[in-house]
């Protein structure tokens, strides 16, 4: 997947990692439920690559060989997915990696702690333990690192864990109320996520990656990128301008308009949306109201010549 997302554009644009499945809140709550998964096998360049390789190749192994493939694959799977989930409901950037899915094998070996601390001590020690709180302090000092899919895929690595047990160690009055509780663990927190969560709060990053599309012409991605902000009824004004942008340039100027109308509403003083709705005027033969937006725009902003030679096409 690296290697085809370089081929394709590159790990590290944003464009592309969405394309290709990177957590996005907006589109998980559209409906894109995969994307719990899919981050799992996407990195943001070489080296974040290389580290969660590496990470994986001494910790995935030893977990391996203390649970058994089977049951690795469960606690790695479902690691990653917590860690996603973990993300989806405290971080609104997008995100993408094997870090939750590697935290979880750190949570996998504090259930073997709990569970068979002799045997734990014994071989890994509390260093162990350091190393843990190590890369969780590091995930809160360093920028653009996202410590809410780490803690969730250590948690959800633990509850795994104590899900499947060990190999030959059938605890049922262990792994009966994990399993239960891992349940309702994660129908509250996808409760919450998609209908308690303040979709808001991911309205800013939204509205960036709507206007980074829309720069690269990609009229369809920018609107689908804040539909969500637009069918909710946002107050932001810049949402409709921006999705009456993509929309004008789609030729639906109906709906340009109805946004361009939404965005002054919100905000009177906004100039370039009288100048953008004089625009989808012309376009749909209203002279008149062409003419009025004009003017809002001119006299809101008098020196700019966009305007002014706008003014004069409408006369002519």
């Amino acid at each position: 997947m690296f290697l085809f997302l370089e081929w394709k554009s590159s790990t590290q644009n944003t464009l592309t990692l969405i394309q290709y499945g990177a957590k996005y809140n907006p589109l998980i709550m559209e409906g894109e439920w995969w994307r719990f998964f899919t981050p799992i096998i996407l990195h943001i360049g070489l080296l974040h690559l290389l580290m969660n390789s590496v990470a994986l190749y001494y910790l995935g192994t030893l977990v391996e060989r203390i649970y058994g493939s089977g049951r690795f694959v469960f606690i790695y799977i479902f690691a990653g997915f917590a860690g996603s989930l973990g993300s989806f409901i405290w971080n609104t950037s997008i995100s993408a990696g094997a870090s939750g899915a590697i935290f979880g094998c750190f949570g996998a070996l504090l259930f073997l702690a709990r569970t068979n601390p002799r045997f734990f001590f014994r071989t890994m020690g509390s260093s162990f333990i350091v190393i843990i709180v190590i890369n969780l302090i590091f995930g809160f000092v360093a920028p653009n690192v996202d410590n809410a899919g780490h803690i969730g895929g250590l948690v959800g690595g633990f509850l795994a864990a104590s899900i499947v047990s060990l190999p030959k160690q059938k605890k049922l009055y262990i792994q009966i109320p994990a399993f239960i509780c891992t349940l309702l663990l994660v129908g509250s927190l996808l409760f919450y996520g998609y209908h308690e969560r303040s979709v808001y709060q991911d309205e800013p990053y939204a509205l960036s990656i709507a206007a980074t599309y829309l720069q690269q012409k990609q009229y369809e991605e920018a609107k689908d990128a804040i539909k969500l902000f637009v069918e909710k009824g946002t107050g932001n004004s810049n949402v409709y301008f921006v999705s009456a942008s993509a929309e004008f340039y789609l030729e639906n100027y109906q709906e340009a308009k109805q946004q361009l109308k939404q965005a002054v509403k919100y905000d009177s003083t906004f100039h370039e949306a009288y100048y953008n709705l004089a625009l989808v005027n012309m376009k749909l033969n209203d002279i008149p109201a062409a003419t009025k937006n004009i003017d809002k725009a001119i006299a809101l902003e008098p020196q700019n010549e966009k305007y002014e030679k706008l003014k004069q096409e409408i006369g002519n």
